[in-house]
């Protein structure tokens, strides 16, 4: 059928198909009563076509022919169709994964440059050490978000980093309070994906009258991690609108997590008393799965 029937060739897949069930039909009117031996057929070949259980058995085998053909064809064209359909879903995942961290360096980058600048005018020598801590986390960003997993003590330095370039900068508006776990050999996670948290409570937790971050990761059962991250929020804002904000933060660690860790992660948000609370569970390890 792909080499001749779907190409047009309709004569030669004739010419072939007929050919076939005249070479079956032969064989089967010959040695049929070998291998039946209650059925007496003693019709010439000639007589055999012409008497009903001669086009029956030639119905038969037309449509038992025209089954297998069909059949392997199919067969062959589903396995491509699946094989297309694996590649390019996969290809949208990369490149979707790519168009995130992409969304994600440039809102980060622009954040810490503004600080450093801010704090250069203010104090020289925190200036210094924030452009050091800049250049690590930049650094970072170069050479460890093109990977698929990094060892996550890398990822807690870096957001260690991140946040002491924000408690300088904020200085006497901020209280800031992490603890990062000790128990962190051999265990990886994709880079970047905490940071967008950790910016979000310092981005929107902001306020005039003081606020107060504190972030705390734990290794639970040797290679699930939880991070929470609480900030004060003002009366003014809503759940929603401080979840979603301006930017693409969370959104953006929603859609991560769900395309990287699926069934593997629990994230959810929360916002009452004047605090809005990230949580994030991760199994680091890609044979246990999380019921919902």
């Amino acid at each position: 059928m792909p080499k001749f029937l779907l190409k047009k060739r309709m004569i030669s897949y004739a010419v072939i198909l007929v050919v076939g069930i005249i070479i079956t039909t032969l064989f089967s009117s010959y040695y049929l009563n070998f291998y039946f031996k209650n059925i007496n057929i003693h019709l010439p070949t000639s007589e055999f076509f012409i008497s009903i259980s001669g086009k029956i058995a030639i119905t038969t085998e037309v449509i038992l022919s025209l089954c297998l053909s069909m059949t392997l064809f199919l067969t062959d064209e589903w396995y491509r169709n699946e094989r297309s359909i694996r590649e390019i879903g996969q290809k949208q995942i990369e490149t979707e994964l790519n168009l995130l961290k992409n969304q994600i360096n440039p809102h980060f980058l622009f954040n810490s440059l503004n600080s450093i600048y801010i704090m250069l005018g203010r104090n020289l020598e925190s200036g210094k050490k924030m452009l050091l801590q800049f250049s690590e986390i930049l650094s970072h960003q170069l050479y460890e978000t093109g990977k698929k997993h990094i060892a996550l003590e890398r990822e807690f330095e870096n957001l260690k980093n991140y946040i002491d370039i924000e408690r300088i900068r904020h200085e006497d508006l901020v209280t800031v309070s992490y603890e990062f776990p000790d128990n962190q050999e051999g265990l990886t996670i994709v880079p970047m994906l905490l940071m967008p948290i950790v910016e979000n409570a310092f981005k929107h937790g902001q306020s005039s009258q003081g606020y107060w971050v504190k972030i705390e990761a734990i290794i639970a059962s040797g290679q699930t991690l939880n991070f929470t991250v609480e900030n004060t929020v003002s009366n003014s804002q809503t759940e929603n609108s401080f979840r979603e904000g301006r930017g693409i933060g969370l959104a953006n660690v929603k859609r991560r997590l769900e395309l990287i860790y699926p069934n593997r992660h629990l994230f959810n948000t929360e916002c009452k008393k004047g605090t809005f609370t990230v949580n994030l569970k991760i199994q680091l390890n890609e044979n246990k799965l999380f019921s919902s």
